[in-house]
């Protein structure tokens, strides 16, 4: 439903990411982990799951979003494409700054 009107609606370089939030909270969650992932994967956008109270994926998240926007910006017929789960991947492998 909402997805396939971004498609209808939006113009072509938009970039749409599922975020599950509050992944913190998982004994209230409304929404399972399995049930977003299936719903990311039969629309072909990617799924992160987020706690805006840890702050945990939140930098990540906008930072995909951007590179991608990045990338559809400048990308000419020939360039790779470029892939918002492979870059979430990616970052999540680099060793975290934090305590």
């Amino acid at each position: 439903a909402w997805v396939s009107e971004i498609h209808e609606y939006a113009k072509d370089d938009v970039v749409v990411m599922l975020l599950g939030n509050k992944c913190d909270m998982t004994s209230e969650r409304c929404v399972k982990r399995e049930e977003a992932e299936k719903l990311a994967k039969d629309n072909k956008i990617p799924y992160m799951e987020t706690s805006a109270k840890s702050g945990l994926n939140v930098d990540l998240a906008f930072l995909a979003v951007a590179k991608d926007l990045q990338v559809k910006k400048t990308r000419r017929p020939n360039d790779p494409k470029f892939s918002v789960l492979e870059f979430v991947d990616q970052q999540k492998q680099v060793p975290s700054k934090c305590c």
